[in-house]
């Protein structure tokens, strides 16, 4: 997927294919020396400004799977926020250095929108709330994961809402303040 922010050109990759010696970062770097270990999630990030690479970075984790899509990533005051596995990653557009990395559930975060001056993570086992700098304002579990097998939207926001539907279709409101409605 490639977006463009401003000058520059964005291009978010996922792959199980996707090589660190193809990427000036990776992230985290420990795991990379490991050689047992094995991502569950890699994803690759390139920062082109008039065609000439200015930076990218290979981020691995090894939570549930996760992919790359519209909800998955978002970039606001240059920085990218992404989700990759079980975490979330802020980043700074200009060198894709680390602002920081945060695990905010337990199996796979799906995805990452903003909310009034906040941002929700739709994760498998929880929706939390955090701020810019990844401090969590509150979270909430159900019965059930986030995941719906009937093909039904299983998160939300409406206004300062946010309407959320489990697997067994138990359907929850929550407010800003992720208290149940």
């Amino acid at each position: 997927m490639t977006v463009e922010y401003g000058n520059l050109e964005i291009e978010i990759l996922d792959g199980q294919n996707l090589n660190s010696a193809n990427y000036g970062l990776e992230y985290p770097s420990a795991l990379g020396v490991q050689s047992e270990y094995q991502p569950s999630s890699k994803h690759g990030i390139r920062i082109t400004e008039n065609g000439i690479e200015k930076c990218s970075a290979l981020l691995l984790e090894s939570g549930g799977a996760t992919g790359i899509s519209e909800n998955s990533f978002l970039i606001k005051n240059k920085r990218i926020y992404i989700c990759c596995s079980d975490h979330i990653y802020s980043l700074k557009i200009s060198d894709l250095s680390v602002n920081w990395r945060k695990q905010f559930d337990t199996a796979t975060c799906f995805g990452i929108y903003e909310f009034q001056s906040d941002f929700l993570v739709h994760g498998e086992l929880q929706i939390s709330r955090i701020d810019e700098s990844g401090h969590e304002k509150w979270t909430f579990g159900a019965r059930d994961i986030f995941v719906n097998p009937n093909g039904k939207d299983e998160f939300k926001i409406k206004g300062d809402q946010i309407e959320l539907t489990d697997w067994d279709n138990n359907k929850y409101v929550l407010n800003a303040d992720g208290i149940e409605l």
